[in-house]
């Protein structure tokens, strides 16, 4: 059985159908910001096909920009206001928050790269090209949404233990507050 998705279409449904329950795992799991932005994205770019007419979305290349857009919209609102909803263990403090960022940032540069090498491809099929994501500002788009995605994990984590007024010298020294050692960037 092949996971990979084949064209454009089953993109879409991967990320559409694949956020949801994720999102939800990640709620509970206490990576509340993270959980929530890909709920969002999920239910906003279900919008958008609920909405495809209206924005002439019957052709597949404009569902995937109205799923795009509509789907980084949601990712970002629903991110930020997981953000506010603040963070509980266990996969909302590090290291584990670290291990959700760096696998998120893997997998979602690994499916980007996969996307541009197919629309870059002289010989792009149905099976390699993708259509609708071959476009240069939709995969910037993606790479900003994985990029964002990976922050959210980071971000709420390093907050959690701020706040806790615990010793987290690994937090410190990945965001550079430690004095000694620097930072691994």
């Amino acid at each position: 059985m092949d996971l990979w998705p084949h064209d454009g279409r089953d993109v879409l449904y991967w990320w559409v159908l694949g956020c949801l329950p994720v999102g939800f795992l990640l709620l509970v799991g206490g990576a509340r910001a993270a959980g929530a932005a890909l709920a969002g994205s999920s239910i906003c770019s279900f919008l958008a096909y609920a909405l495809k007419r209206t924005y002439g979305g019957e052709n597949l290349e404009t569902l995937v920009h109205g799923a795009v857009i509509l789907g980084s919209v949601g990712l970002i609102v629903f991110g930020l206001a997981g953000l506010a909803s603040g963070t509980h263990a266990p996969l909302g403090r590090f290291p584990m928050a670290l291990v959700l960022a760096i696998s998120t940032a893997a997998v979602g540069t690994l499916i980007v790269f996969k996307i541009h090498a197919g629309a870059a491809s002289p010989y792009c099929t149905p099976r390699s090209c993708f259509p609708g994501f071959e476009e240069p500002w939709i995969q910037v788009l993606l790479a900003f949404n994985v990029a964002f995605l990976a922050l959210l994990f980071l971000v709420p984590a390093w907050r959690a233990s701020r706040s806790s007024g615990g010793d987290d010298r690994f937090a410190d020294w990945l965001i550079g507050r430690s004095g000694d050692g620097g930072t691994p960037f």
